[in-house]
Order: C-alpha cells, then structure tokens, then sequence
C-alpha cells in the first residue's frame, strides 16, 4: 500500500483543554501604605454590615486568616473627604478574565456629631486598560450601593464589600489595568467623619479567634493562546479563540 506525504496545507490543528486548563483565581492584595490619615477602630464596639446582591450574601475564594485582634485601621483621606484611590495590576502575559470579583472592608468613623445623617452611601468603580499611547479603554464603570445603614450618633461601622463584574475582559502583555475606588459618603446635618477602606477587616465584633478578611482583587483568569502564536495561528473568524486574533504587540511570523 503506497502512503503519501501530509499536504501541510490541509493539515488542521484543534487545541484541547483539560479540567487543569478551566482557569486560576489569582488574587491581588489592595495594598495601600500612608503614615497620615489613620484611625484606629474597635470593632468590639462598632456595627457591622455587609453588602447584599439580589437579597442574598454573596460569597467567594477570599483571602483571610484567623485572629482575636480587636483594633483594625482605616485608611481615610481626611475629615469629610471621600477615599479615592486607584490600583495598578500588570500582566506579564495575556489572558482572559471571566471573572473579577472586588471584596474589601469600608470603614466609617464618625468623630463628632450634633445633628443629621451619616452614611457611606455607594461604592464608585472604574476599571480602565491603558493604551500606552493607543488611547485608554474604560473597562468597566459601575456604581454599587454599600447598604450601609445611617450612623445618628458619634461611632465606628465596618462594612463588608462586595462587588462583581462578570465578563470577557482580556488583559494584554504590556497594556496596564488600573482598578480605581471612590467611595460616595455624604452627610446631613453637623458632624465629622472618615471614611476609607480597612487592608485588613474582621466579619464579628466580638474579640475572640475570628475570620480576618484582606482587602483584595480576585480574578478568574484564563490563559490566553496569543503568546504562542507561533504555534497557534487562530487569526481566522472561526478559530479566533482569543477574540482578537494577534495580540497588539503583533505576530511574529
């Protein structure tokens, strides 16, 4: 039986993925140093609150440890001034994000108090790739209630946030994503208060061995198939699987 040679130009290759291939949650501490601006709070004596969605707690694969500390700080931006503060995350290679979840701690001090309401109110976040002279692309851009109740009286409140932003977000090799927060407190009446994020936070008042929660980014990345393009050549609109064809750094043949 005579055999011919493969015809390299009907040769077709199919990529696989396994169970291991499904995607990694990687999560990012929000790290935030600054030696003015801080307040101690007790959360032994403060109120606690967690953000809902749909009428239900949201949970997730959080970082957190065990501790039976009753002092956490808040990191504000001064008396009456909203925290606005924006992250940086720099991929070392493309892939894809079906998942960002963003779950940090709110705290809010009220100092001094004569009359009205204080409330955090809502949780503004910008999600922005840098074009890196191409022009930036806003991401994702949403405003989350916190659902916090008003604080009426001088007092401490940590809130629990959490907030989602489910869809294909492709993170490129040398293109910069900045994740940035605002809160949106406002006040009624005559008071004084700070509000800011706590890097680290418990989910009980009471000062015994408790979960700690860390203020973090997680996201459920995918590897994206664009640096290996050597290999895979999927720039058709049939095997696009990385829904951009060549990465914009190129292709290099």
């Amino acid at each position: 039986m005579d055999y011919e040679l493969p015809n390299p130009t009907k040769l077709r290759i199919k990529p696989t993925y396994n169970v291991g291939d499904y995607g990694e949650d990687i999560v990012f501490p929000l790290i935030l140093s600054q030696a003015s601006n801080l307040a101690t709070l007790t959360p032994s004596t403060a109120s606690f609150h967690q953000t809902e969605h749909d009428e239900a707690l949201p949970i997730d694969a959080l970082a957190r440890f065990v501790s039976n500390s009753d002092k956490c700080e808040l990191l504000h931006a001064g008396n009456d001034t909203n925290f606005d503060h924006t992250f940086l995350i720099s991929p070392d290679m493309s892939f894809f994000s079906y998942k960002i979840a963003l779950t940090f701690g709110i705290g809010l001090k009220v100092s001094a108090y004569t009359s009205g309401n204080v409330n955090v109110n809502n949780i503004h976040l910008t999600i922005t790739e840098i074009g890196e002279g191409a022009g930036d692309t806003v991401i994702a851009d949403l405003i989350v209630s916190a659902g916090s109740p008003n604080l009426t009286a001088t007092g401490e409140q940590i809130t629990l946030f959490h907030a989602d932003v489910i869809q294909p977000i492709k993170f490129t090799k040398a293109r910069p994503i900045k994740v940035r927060i605002q809160t949106e407190a406002s006040k009624s009446g005559t008071a004084t208060f700070q509000v800011g994020m706590l890097p680290v936070f418990p989910v009980i008042p009471t000062a015994v061995p408790k979960h700690w929660i860390e203020s973090q980014i997680e996201i459920h990345a995918h590897a994206s198939l664009d640096h290996a393009f050597p290999i895979w050549r999927d720039e058709t609109n049939q095997e696009k699987m990385d829904y951009s064809g060549c990465s914009p750094d190129g292709c290099n043949t």
